[in-house]
C-alpha cells in the first residue's frame, strides 16, 4: 500500500493525490499542506495500529522542538480537511493514552478504463462510454457557462503560506501601508494576555514589539506608516496608544509610546483606521450599543494627541474597514445583517448596500471594485458575483489586504464552546463541572426549573457551508447526554424551551418557525410556520399548550395564537384575551424587549457599585439569568470573567467566583442559565481558541 501512496488513492470516498498535495472531498478539490500529507501517510502506513504522539513528532517535525499541542492541532486540521471529526470518526480515531489510528478503507483510485469496466458488468460498456462522453459534453458546457457568468471576476492563481503555527492564537492582523510588515497580536500557550508582534515579509522574521504584561491588541497603521495605533488593557483599565515606528524595526520596542485616550476594558478592542491625514474611524459603545466615530489626531512634533471626536450615524456595527476614504462595514439591526459601503468625503455620504448575508470577516479587495468576504471560505465579491478563492481550516475571523502587492493575510482557527455547571451553596462556594463535549461548539441551551434537565444545541461539522444543529438532552443523574434530534438543514435555533413537565422541547428558529421534540419519540417536527415574526413564546403551566404572538406579514399587526400539543395544530385567539405580562422569571428572550428590560434593571440596581460602561459591555457579552431571588450575571474584567448574583429582596451583590477567560471576540452572546431556586447555574464559554495566520498571494504582482 505504501508504495502506491505517491499516486492517487481513495480513503473511504475521498480522492487523495499526495503527489499534487490535494484532496477531493464531496466533489471539491482542496490543497493539502506537506505536514498534513506526512501525517496522513504515517497513519495509513500504520493502518489498524495506534501511532503515538512521539512518533508523529519525530516524523513530521524531525529535529525540531515543538509542543505536544502541535500534534493535536495538526490532527484537528487534517480531520477538518477530510470532513472527519473526533466525535464521529470515520478516518482518524483517537486512541486514549496511545495516540491516533487510521480506521478508513484505503483503496487504489480506479483509472477511467477500470471505471468503465466496472460499469460494463451491469449495463454494458457501450452505455458506459456513451454516458462518459455525454457527461464530458455536459461538463464542458457547464464550465463554459460558468466562465461567462463569472467573466467580471478575474480568477488569479492563489498561493497560500502559513506564517504562524504555534500553539495559541494569532489575531488582529494589519498590513503596513507599504506592505513590508504585518502587525498582529499573539497569545502564547497558557498565557492570559496578548503580546504585540510584527512580521517582516521580506526577511520572514517575527519581532515582538510589546510584551508588557498588559494585553496589546487591535494594532493599525497610520497612512504614512510612521505610527502604530493599538489598545493596551488590564482588568481595570484600557488605553489607546500610539507607537512611533519610524526607523529600524529592531528599535521599535524601545520607541516612544504615547497615550491617545481611554477605552473600556469590558468591551472588545477596536482598531483605528486612518482614512485621510489625521482622521481615523473607530468603534465605540454607549447605552444603545455600538456606533462608529471619527477621531481627529495631530502628530505635531511627534506628540500625538486627540483634538476632536465626532459620532457617525452608523450603529450596531459588527465589522468595519477603511480604504481611501471608502468605509466598508457590516451592521446587525434587529437580527438582520447588512453589508454596506459609505464614502467618507465631506461632499458625499451615500450608503450602498452590498449584501444581507452575515460574514465573519471583510476587507476591501486586491482589485478595484472588489470586496473580500469570509466565513468558512474566503470569497471575492464584484458587483453581485461572489467567487470562492480559498477554503480554510475552521472559521476565518479576520482579513486584511494590501492591494498594491496583491497579497492578503487572514486568521483561521477553531475554538471550543462548552457548557459548565456550578452548584452554588449558601456560602457561594462552587466547583465547575463540564457538561458538554469539547469536540463540539455548544451555542444555545435551556435548563428546567428544578435544574434536573439540561438541553442544548450543538453545531455539527457535516457540511461546512451550511452547518446543522443537533439537539441534546442531559439528565442531572445520568453521566451521558442523549440525542433528541437534528434540526433541518439551514435552520438555526435561537431559543430552546422545555415544557414544565419536561416532556417536550420547543425550538424557535431564526426563520420564525417553531419545532417540537418529544423526549420519548425524539423526532423533530415543525409545528408553526408561515409567519414573518414570532414573539412571546411560552408554555402553559400544564405543558400541554404553547402560547405565542405572530405576524403573518412584516407590516401586519400582531396576532395571538395557541398551539395544542394533543391536537397538533394552532388556533388563533382574541388578542384582548392574550396576557404576556408575566414576571421576568417566566419570560425568555423571545419576549419583545426582554433582554433590554433585564439589562436596564441590573444597570439601575448596580450603577453605584460598578462602572456603568463596563457593566453594559459585560451584559452584552453574557445574557443574565433571572431566577426566584434575583439575577446571575457575568462581569468582564479585562479578559477575566467573574460570576456574580444580585439578590433583589436584599438589594445586595455577591461575587460567586471567576469562571474563566474571554480572550477573543467571535461569539456575539454567551449564556447563563439558572434553576428557579438559583442553586444550579450553567454557563458556556470559549475554550482553547487556536488560530494561525495565512498569507495569500494573488497571481503575478
Amino acid at each position: 500500500m505504501i508504495e502506491s501512496l505517491d499516486k492517487r488513492f481513495l480513503i473511504n470516498e475521498i480522492l487523495v493525490d499526495l503527489g499534487n498535495l490535494s484532496v477531493c472531498v464531496d466533489g471539491s478539490w482542496r490543497s493539502i499542506e506537506a505536514k498534513h500529507a506526512e501525517l496522513l501517510r504515517l497513519l495509513i502506513a500504520n493502518k489498524g495500529q495506534a501511532v503515538s504522539r512521539e512518533v508523529i513528532l519525530d516524523t513530521v517535525w524531525p529535529g525540531t522542538i515543538v509542543s505536544d499541542n502541535s500534534v493535536s492541532q495538526l490532527v484537528v486540521q487534517l480531520r477538518k480537511l477530510l470532513g472527519d471529526s473526533s466525535s464521529e470518526s470515520k478516518i482518524i480515531k483517537t486512541v486514549p493514552r496511545l495516540g491516533y489510528q487510521c480506521i478508513a478503507q484505503i483503496e487504489k483510485a480506479p483509472t477511467l478504463l477500470e471505471q468503465i469496466e466496472e460499469l460494463s458488468r451491469g449495463r454494458g460498456v457501450q452505455f458506459a462510454l456513451l454516458g462518459f462522453f455525454i457527461g464530458l459534453l455536459v461538463t464542458v458546457l457547464a464550465l463554459f457557462i460558468a466562465e461567462q457568468w463569472q467573466s467580471d471576476v478575474q480568477q488569479d492563481p492563489v498561493s497560500a503560506t502559513r506564517i504562524t503555527s504555534s500553539p495559541g492564537a494569532e489575531v488582529f492582523v494589519s498590513f503596513s501601508p507599504n506592505g513590508k510588515y504585518l502587525a498582529y497580536s499573539y497569545l502564547a500557550e497558557g498565557a492570559d494576555q496578548f503580546d504585540l508582534a510584527v512580521y517582516d515579509l521580506e526577511t520572514k522574521t517575527t519581532h515582538t514589539i510589546k510584551n508588557s504584561g498588559y494585553s496589546e491588541e487591535s494594532a493599525s497603521w497610520s497612512l504614512d506608516g510612521n505610527w502604530l495605533i493599538y489598545s493596551r488593557s488590564d482588568p481595570v483599565s484600557c488605553e489607546v496608544r500610539a507607537l512611533h515606528v519610524k526607523g529600524p524595526i529592531e528599535m521599535w520596542r524601545l520607541a516612544r509610546d504615547s497615550v491617545l485616550g481611554n477605552c473600556n476594558s469590558a468591551q472588545d478592542s477596536a482598531p483605528w483606521f486612518e482614512y485621510r491625514a489625521g482622521h481615523f474611524i473607530t468603534k465605540s459603545w454607549d447605552k444603545a450599543g455600538t456606533y462608529l466615530q471619527s477621531v481627529e489626531v495631530t502628530f505635531a512634533d511627534n506628540n500625538p494627541m486627540v483634538i476632536n471626536i465626532v459620532a457617525l450615524p452608523i450603529r450596531d456595527v459588527t465589522h468595519y474597514q477603511v480604504d481611501q476614504q471608502t468605509l466598508l462595514y457590516q451592521i446587525k439591526e434587529q437580527g438582520v445583517y447588512q453589508l454596506n459601503l459609505n464614502q467618507l468625503t465631506e461632499s458625499e455620504n451615500q450608503k450602498i448596500t452590498l449584501s444581507k448575508q452575515s460574514f465573519s470577516a471583510l476587507s476591501h479587495g486586491y482589485q478595484d471594485d472588489t470586496i473580500m468576504l469570509a466565513k468558512q471560505n474566503l470569497s471575492v465579491l464584484k458587483g453581485r458575483v461572489q467567487q470562492v478563492l480559498y477554503s480554510g481550516f475552521g472559521v476565518i475571523s479576520e482579513i486584511d489586504v494590501n492591494a498594491q502587492l496583491r497579497v492578503s493575510a487572514h486568521t483561521e482557527g477553531v475554538a471550543e464552546i462548552n457548557y459548565y455547571q456550578l452548584d452554588v451553596d449558601s456560602r457561594n462556594k462552587a466547583a465547575q463541572k463540564q457538561l458538554t463535549s469539547p469536540a463540539r461548539m455548544d451555542l444555545l441551551a435551556a435548563l428546567s426549573g428544578d435544574g434536573a434537565h439540561f438541553v442544548y444545541a450543538s453545531v455539527t461539522t457535516k457540511n461546512n457551508d451550511a452547518p446543522q444543529f443537533e439537539l441534546w438532552h442531559k439528565h442531572a443523574f445520568r453521566p451521558t447526554s442523549s440525542l433528541l434530534g437534528t434540526m433541518p438543514q439551514g435552520e438555526v435555533p435561537i431559543l430552546l424551551l422545555l415544557s414544565p413537565n419536561n416532556e417536550y422541547l420547543a425550538v424557535l428558529s431564526k426563520s420564525h418557525k417553531v419545532y417540537l421534540i418529544s423526549s420519548f419519540i425524539k423526532e423533530v417536527k415543525k409545528v408553526v410556520d408561515n409567519f414573518t415574526e414570532i414573539a412571546d413564546l411560552h408554555w402553559s403551566q400544564d405543558g400541554r399548550k404553547l402560547y405565542y404572538r405572530a405576524k403573518p406579514a412584516m407590516e401586519a399587526k400582531w396576532q395571538a395564537w395557541q398551539f395544542t400539543v394533543s391536537q397538533g395544530r394552532s388556533e388563533q385567539q382574541p388578542l384582548a384575551t392574550y396576557f404576556p405580562d408575566l414576571p421576568l422569571t417566566h419570560k425568555n428572550s423571545s419576549f419583545v424587549g426582554y433582554k433590554e428590560q433585564v439589562r436596564e434593571y441590573l444597570i439601575t440596581a448596580l450603577a453605584e457599585i460598578f462602572d456603568i460602561e463596563q457593566l453594559r459591555g459585560s451584559l452584552s457579552l453574557y445574557q443574565p439569568a433571572v431566577y426566584r431571588d434575583g439575577v446571575y450575571f457575568v462581569l468582564k474584567r479585562g479578559h477575566q470573567l467573574v460570576l456574580y448574583r444580585y439578590l433583589s429582596s436584599e438589594n445586595k451583590v455577591e461575587e460567586i467566583q471567576p469562571i474563566g477567560l474571554h480572550l477573543y471576540a467571535g461569539v456575539s452572546e454567551l449564556q447563563i442559565l439558572a434553576s428557579f431556586d438559583g442553586r444550579h447555574v450553567i454557563f458556556n464559554r470559549i475554550n482553547n481558541y487556536e488560530s494561525d495566520i495565512v498569507l495569500l498571494e494573488y497571481g503575478n504582482r
